[in-house]
């Protein structure tokens, strides 16, 4: 079982916690010290914390896991050290706070059947991932691919892994989130689902029946985003404001796959708004991804040649320029959900699969789900009437000032 600790009086300060496994070759004269997320006096070695064990966000209690499945500790696969990651959210900039918050993991010495794994999927925390303004309804997806999971699974588990768990992520433009799960190009029911989104209160969800994934299985986490009230683009990044399209699927028996991603392909989203010629400066590097755990950086080094209107313009700066309008928008959404995709594909130790890097394209969907009609008779009165509630949200606008990470 695994508990949130969080100091009294935090409960709205802290709002994440994720627990990483580190590099078997990680020096052991780090232990106990804590750093800044990301800031550059930030020790590499942190960086080879990649493998998340755990995951907890606010809202969320306590996870116990299944009676046949734990956490393993003590074998040669296991962490010999594991890095703590608090993401701490301060809309107000209060200064001088001290926080103590953490996990509780709980453990026994009785075998469990099965050792537990977490497979990261989704959208690959970049700025691949955008999101135009002034948008009530604009959907993401995050490919853990057929490729990657073909790869993984026939190599450790032809006859598959079981998932029991799934924590959906994204931040505060997030409405929606749906995992999806196709084989042979039949879409099966959805893996997990949370319909109406708060970024306030999240949970895993405990299946209730475990699903099997198998190698050739293809994965999309879908995110419904609303930036209506936003006049500027909506970047993948860390930050509140920022956008994540993220699902960890907790799952037996644990194979060597800790990430299953994508990150869409950039230059069609250039050609959309008019690009026709980049070129790369020598000494200018700009940053356009970046992962939770780690702040390495893919550096696309270019800026725009043309046309006029966009000449020496960054990426950014010239999706910004744009003039976005509903219509749009809604044509840029139709474009990169049918873009090619770069494949994320992880092992641990910053190791990596073989299809790492390479490029797939969406599936084919060619036999969509289709859920049961519910039928109601005449004699179920109420229990069949649709119930109408007004929600009132008061919506105070976040960010993130200063996260912590620390190596235990």
């Amino acid at each position: 079982q695994v508990e949130p600790l969080i100091q009294k009086g935090h409960e709205n300060l802290v709002h994440h916690i994720l627990l990483y496994q580190c590099s078997s070759s990680l020096n052991g004269s780090l232990l106990g010290t804590g750093h800044e997320c990301y800031h550059p006096n930030m020790p590499d070695a942190f960086l080879t914390c990649e493998t998340v064990l755990f995951a907890w966000a606010i809202g969320g209690q306590g996870f116990t896991y299944p009676p046949h499945v734990g956490l393993s500790i003590g074998t040669a696969a296991d962490p010999q050290f594991v890095l703590m990651e608090v993401h701490y959210d301060n809309p107000s900039y209060a200064e001088g706070l001290i926080d103590s918050s953490g996990l509780r993991l709980i453990y026994t010495p009785v075998l469990r059947q099965y050792d537990a794994g977490v497979i990261e999927a989704g959208l690959w925390v970049s700025l691949f991932h955008n999101i135009p303004p002034g948008m009530p309804d604009f959907v993401s997806e995050g490919h853990c691919t057929r490729e990657c999971l073909t790869e993984a699974l026939g190599a450790e588990r032809p006859a598959g892994i079981h998932v029991f768990a799934v924590l959906l992520h994204a931040h505060l433009a997030g409405r929606a989130i749906r995992m999806r799960h196709f084989r042979q190009g039949a879409e099966q029911k959805l893996l997990a689902h949370d319909e109406e989104f708060d970024f306030n209160f999240q949970e895993f969800q405990y299946l209730t029946e475990e699903r099997t994934i198998l190698p050739g299985d293809h994965l999309i986490t879908e995110c419904h985003y609303s930036t209506a009230d936003r006049s500027r683009m909506t970047w993948g990044g860390l930050s509140t404001r920022n956008e994540m399209c993220l699902s960890y699927l907790l799952y037996y028996p644990r194979i060597n796959l800790t990430r299953c991603a994508s990150i869409p392909d950039i230059m069609e989203q250039l050609h959309f708004i008019g690009v026709k010629e980049i070129y790369r400066p020598v000494r200018q590097v700009q940053c356009l991804w970046m992962h939770a755990a780690s702040c390495c950086c893919l550096t696309w080094p270019f800026l725009i040649k043309s046309p006029k209107q966009y000449k020496n313009l960054s990426f950014t700066d010239a999706m910004n320029k744009f003039k976005w309008s509903t219509s749009e928008g809604l044509s840029y959404n139709d474009l990169v959900l049918k873009l090619p995709v770069n494949v994320r594909c992880s092992k641990t130790d910053s190791a990596e699969w073989s299809i790492q890097g390479m490029t797939a394209l969406p599936p084919t969907i060619e036999r969509p789900y289709q859920a049961e009609p519910v039928t109601c008779s005449s004699a179920a009165g109420l229990g069949c009437s649709l119930l109408l509630a007004l929600l009132f949200v008061v919506h105070l606008p976040a960010s993130t000032v200063a996260d912590l990470r620390l190596l235990v």
